[in-house]
């Protein structure tokens, strides 16, 4: 518990830019007001309130992606990949099909380039945690949404490749290309599909 809590400041130190407001100062009508109930309740020891707080202030403000992504982080530090897994989508969703657009801290605008970025960061992590099934949820997920969008396509190729299975993948490495030819990573996958594609049809 006190390693959790001791990694949960990172929102207010890093993620959340969430230090130095006061609860006090702020109206329930502001996504900052719920922001600075989770660091209250993380200076109080109280990770479910945390968790309580961001939860009601993602209901009343679904267009924070600071609130959004500080949830995620959350659950990251808990280990809890599922719940990464799920609120990523849940984050991907919102942005496909409500067209509101992403606010921060102060109500700061983000565009969807930025949410995206911070997305294949958490991938990232995810890969690292060797959760290959969730990588390709949200990688498919976006792409229903977000077509085009090369790091996607890449990591759901990955995340066939390192089962082995080059036939699924390869769809996703030519959309890539098309897309990117000069990226260095869909390069690299593609030299190691073509190395499974044809130790595959040697053993046939």
């Amino acid at each position: 518990m006190k390693k959790f809590l001791a990694l949960l400041a990172f929102i207010v130190a890093g993620i959340g830019v969430w230090a130095g407001y006061s609860l006090w100062e702020k109206q329930q009508s502001s996504g900052d007001y719920y922001a600075e109930k989770v660091n209250l309740a993380l200076r109080n020891n109280e990770p479910q309130a945390a968790f309580d707080a961001i939860n009601q202030g993602i209901d009343a403000f679904p267009q924070r992606l600071d609130l959004r992504f500080g949830k995620i982080y959350m659950c990251q530090m808990i280990a809890d990949y599922k719940c990464m897994k799920d609120e990523i989508l849940r984050v991907v969703d919102f942005a496909g099909n409500s067209g509101q657009a992403w606010m921060w801290l102060q109500n700061e605008p983000k565009d969807t380039a930025f949410m995206l970025s911070v997305i294949q960061n958490y991938q990232k992590i995810l890969w690292d945690a060797g959760k290959d099934g969730e990588i390709k949820e949200i990688a498919d997920e976006i792409l229903n949404y977000f077509p085009d969008h090369v790091e996607s396509l890449n990591m759901a190729a990955v995340s066939y490749l390192v089962q082995g299975d080059w036939e699924n993948a390869e769809p996703y490495l030519q959309n890539a290309r098309k897309l990117a030819p000069e990226d260095q990573i869909v390069q690299k996958n593609l030299q190691k599909l073509q190395e499974m594609k044809s130790a595959s049809a040697k053993q046939k």
